[in-house]
């Protein structure tokens, strides 16, 4: 038991934490002999740099959802694939074919998921108090 002067440590989020390993194994893996060096540096800094941004907004004490770490890391995720194999050359064959496409839509549905971090905003936002209307709030959610 702690006494009321005991600082108590925050409590640790662990699925932030496993989402961070996963990305970091899946850059250095897909970082060996991807498909055009140079598209790989283009597609995975700009996701890099989302990465260290989230990392310092946690350690800073902003704390979102596992559900919001989980939608934002469909993007991180899906990005770093398409860097690796250039996102037109992606296997996504199940995909295409499910759907009848000619082209490959890898692309299209992994920079669909740039719409994913409307949820955190939202959250933060709303945790914030900066959106005074529920309405709005309630749209933004459903949006």
């Amino acid at each position: 038991m702690t006494s009321p002067s005991t600082p108590v440590a925050p409590r640790t989020h662990w699925f932030p934490m496993l989402l961070l390993a996963a990305y970091l194994v899946e850059f250095v893996v897909l970082g060996i002999a991807p498909a055009e060096r140079g598209t790989w540096w283009a597609e995975n800094v700009p996701i890099f740099l989302i990465v260290v941004a989230l990392v310092v907004l946690y350690v800073r004490g902003v704390r979102f959802s596992n559900l919001a770490y989980a939608l934002m890391s469909v993007l991180l995720f899906m990005h770093t694939i398409g860097g690796h194999y250039t996102f037109e050359k992606v296997p996504f064959d199940w995909f295409n074919n499910l759907f009848g496409f000619k082209r490959n839509m890898y692309d299209r549905v992994a920079h669909f998921t740039v719409g994913f971090y409307a949820y955190p905003i939202i959250e933060l936002t709303d945790r914030k108090g900066l959106i005074q209307s529920r309405f709005i709030a309630t749209f933004f959610r459903s949006a």
